[in-house]
């Protein structure tokens, strides 16, 4: 699976599977649930590390073969595959925005709703109407927004196991040159601030109540703190990068005791906001 995250680390999945419709999507489902067999969904992989030991399930890719953006008017309508970034720079040509500013998180649409994408005073849930998921017996659900239960870097379905399938946004019109620009900047502010050079996954935790995680970690004296291949960011204090060669365990390992040296510094329990698969 290494390949298949932006950590590029981590060790095997039993099965990879690779729909390209909803209907191919309805049998996996069914496949794996005839066969007992465990079944987690990934996008683009930039929130997710797999155990070097591997893992006995199904991942189930989420990807380009479900992509694509439809819009009536300020309404996308989008698959779950779609990049995140395709989408904005799609809007953005129509001269629509509101979500500008999550060009440059490396993550699917689909991925967006799971938690609740944001970045700089943008949230997903700001624009998104519905959502269309099935369940893992193949029920299909549609949920407005509000029974969604967005918030910080979560929603409904990290918790009902469900797989998304698209979602539809009401953007709000703008100047397209207006909005280029905007996006200019951010990434710009991303290179300056983000170690964009070095294979990462966004935030390794999430922020704690009352605080920020990277200001937090900063102040414990971890930045540059290294277990084997594996470093908390000297750029950012709230990214975790691999240096080369890293693995899943040594990204595990210094996630632990960079939790261990904050509770013993701050008395804050950090929360990891990636996702480690298998065993550690």
């Amino acid at each position: 699976m290494a390949p298949r995250t932006t950590f590029q680390a981590g060790g095997c999945a039993r099965i990879l599977l690779e729909p390209t419709s909803e209907q191919e999507i309805l049998a996996a489902l069914a496949w794996t649930m005839e066969r007992n067999i465990p079944l987690h969904p990934i996008g683009k992989g930039s929130n997710l590390v797999v155990s070097d030991r591997g893992w006995d399930g199904a991942i189930l890719l989420v990807g380009k073969g479900l992509a694509g953006v439809e819009f009536d008017g300020p309404v996308a309508m989008v698959r779950s595959g779609t990049m995140l970034t395709d989408l904005v720079m799609q809007s953005i040509r129509r001269g629509l925005g509101g979500i500008e500013m999550l060009a440059g998180i490396p993550g699917t649409v689909g991925g967006a709703v799971y938690i609740d994408a944001g970045a700089y005073g943008q949230e997903f849930r700001d624009r998104c109407r519905t959502v269309r998921s099935c369940t893992r017996d193949g029920v299909l659900v549609e949920r407005c927004a509000s029974e969604c239960d967005f918030g910080y870097r979560t929603s409904i379905f990290r918790h009902n196991d469900e797989i998304i399938l698209s979602a539809t946004l009401e953007l709000v019109p703008g100047d397209t040159e207006e909005l280029r620009t905007r996006i200019r900047d951010m990434q710009q502010a991303r290179r300056d601030k983000q170690p964009l050079d070095k294979p990462n996954a966004g935030s390794l935790f999430k922020r704690p109540p009352g605080g920020i995680a990277s200001k937090i970690v900063d102040e414990a004296g971890l930045k540059g703190f290294r277990v084997g291949g594996a470093a908390i960011s000297e750029k950012h204090a709230g990214f975790a990068v691999n240096l080369g060669g890293a693995t899943a365990q040594d990204l595990w390992d210094l996630s632990c005791e960079v939790i261990r040296r904050v509770e013993a510094s701050h008395g804050i329990t950090l929360e990891r906001e990636v996702v480690f698969l298998g065993e550690f």
